[in-house]
């Protein structure tokens, strides 16, 4: 019975099953992980796809000040938290299916990363932090070397 690589067609001698060498097996096995849905490459590009389509979906940029540089510092915020079902991350873009991504996605607004962080932590804002504080905080010590400079 005569054998032949199934990747390149020449003939296989000796305990050779399915390849002639070994180069032939790498070839095989990228071409057929390329086009396997569930590798850890396809779920990437997936996942950046789908983000990519919900953000144009959604405008294209932060609902609170149009930033449209990076497509990682885009995040989707629920403005109803009790709301949420699950969060809308790179995992689940690339493994749940479309229709409930974008259910999921209509209970949220676009916000860029530091929109976001200003929305979760309102308390922080500098303004906030000077009256506080009193604005001692945020002014350098009297040697000017700060807070920790080792000095009495």
């Amino acid at each position: 019975m005569n054998r032949i690589c199934v990747v390149c067609s020449t003939p296989i001698f000796g305990q050779k099953q399915k390849y002639c060498s070994n180069t032939c097996k790498q070839k095989d096995h990228y071409h057929r992980v390329k086009s396997q849905t569930n590798t850890y490459h396809s779920q990437t590009l997936r996942s950046i796809s789908r983000k990519a389509k919900l953000v144009q979906m959604f405008g294209g940029g932060c609902q609170k000040c149009g930033y449209n540089a990076n497509l990682s510092a885009l995040h989707f915020h629920h403005k109803n938290p009790t709301s949420k079902s699950f969060k809308l991350d790179a995992r689940v873009l690339s493994n749940k299916k479309w229709d409930c991504i974008v259910e999921e996605a209509k209970k949220c607004c676009l916000l860029c990363s530091n929109c976001h962080s200003e929305e979760h932590n309102p308390e922080l804002s500098m303004n906030n932090i000077q009256r506080i504080l009193g604005g001692a905080a945020l002014e350098e010590s009297r040697d000017g070397m700060g807070v920790n400079s080792g000095k009495p």
